[in-house]
């Protein structure tokens, strides 16, 4: 059997709707159809151009995609997710629908493969399903649908629903969109990355908002940081203080040099990292503060004594 797949696949012509006598005998067997799905799954995985429409073809002759059928029906979630898997490795973009309104499943592992193969097929307009659901995006599945994003550009559709579902009621919905307006620099979804995001009520979300500034040097003014600064999670402060290391200047070195001088040992470090990395000649004034130990608490001190180090 392997040998003849291999044969169909590498052929010239498309493979053949007539089948052998005795390959139609091997496909009477339920266990011989799991393996040779299976195997043309592989080979979808790792081939492309024409090759990967023969697999594509051969999976439809064999009858192969009502096998998967069957399982995208299945009442077993394992069962159906294995069908969707199948089905949008395999290109069966008639079945679109069905798979879609798997997208907001209760069971994580059937929605995560609606999603991903909804935007296998589509790209970036298959992302209108970030309307509908209500589920978390884990920040697994956040990363596999990146990845099927790759090497793409951002439609219109989605840059037409991305300030729509920076404002969700899903707050991974959220942060899956910060993402990708970092990645690709999308500057239109500034205004509400400030407007909202930043001041959103989820940490979290405003962790992702802060860091998507990094993209966006040029259209970034810091005050606006500094000035969340104090209200924020000591975990957002430092990823405040991160963010200004990248994007920050000379206007900023007394605002840092007030952090180095607090009581909290890990936003002082954090500070002084970054003033170092704004104003390298801040050095002196970081050598003195071994001197002036009145002005400095000890934890602060041990902080600076570390990055002596580094």
């Amino acid at each position: 059997m392997s040998n003849w797949l291999a044969e169909q696949i590498a052929a010239t012509n498309e493979p053949s709707s007539e089948l052998p006598d005795r390959i139609k005998n091997i496909l009477k067997s339920n266990y011989a159809k799991k393996i040779i799905t299976n195997e043309l799954i592989v080979l979808k995985n790792n081939i492309q151009g024409k090759e990967a429409g023969n697999i594509i073809r051969l999976y439809e002759i064999l009858q192969l995609k009502d096998s998967s059928i069957k399982k995208l029906y299945s009442k077993k979630w394992y069962v159906k997710a294995k069908g969707i898997h199948e089905l949008y490795t395999m290109d069966q973009r008639d079945l679109l629908k069905i798979i879609y309104k798997n997208a907001n499943s209760k069971n994580e592992l059937v929605r995560t493969e609606a999603q991903t193969g909804i935007v296998h097929m589509y790209g970036f307009d298959g992302l209108r399903f970030l309307s509908v659901i209500s589920n978390p995006i884990t920040e697994w599945q956040q990363i596999k649908l990146l990845a099927q994003l790759q090497n793409q550009q951002p439609s219109n559709v989605f840059l037409k629903k991305l300030n729509e579902w920076l404002r969700s009621k899903n707050d991974t919905v959220i942060t899956f969109c910060l993402k990708i307006a970092a990645i690709y620099s999308i500057k239109e979804a500034l205004p509400i990355i400030h407007q909202t995001c930043l001041k959103h009520n989820n940490a979290f979300v405003r962790k992702t908002a802060i860091e998507t500034l990094v993209s966006f040097p040029q259209q970034t003014e810091t005050s606006a940081l500094k000035a969340l600064y104090k209200l924020e999670t000591k975990q957002n402060k430092i990823a405040i203080l991160t963010v200004l290391r990248k994007i920050g200047s000379r206007n900023d070195i007394q605002f840092l040099k007030e952090i180095v001088l607090s009581e909290d040992i890990d936003l002082a470090k954090e500070a002084m990292i970054t003033l170092l990395k704004i104003a390298p000649d801040m050095i002196t004034w970081k050598e003195q503060l071994f001197v002036q130990k009145n002005k400095v608490t000890r934890f602060t001190l041990h902080a600076l004594d570390e990055l002596a180090y580094q």
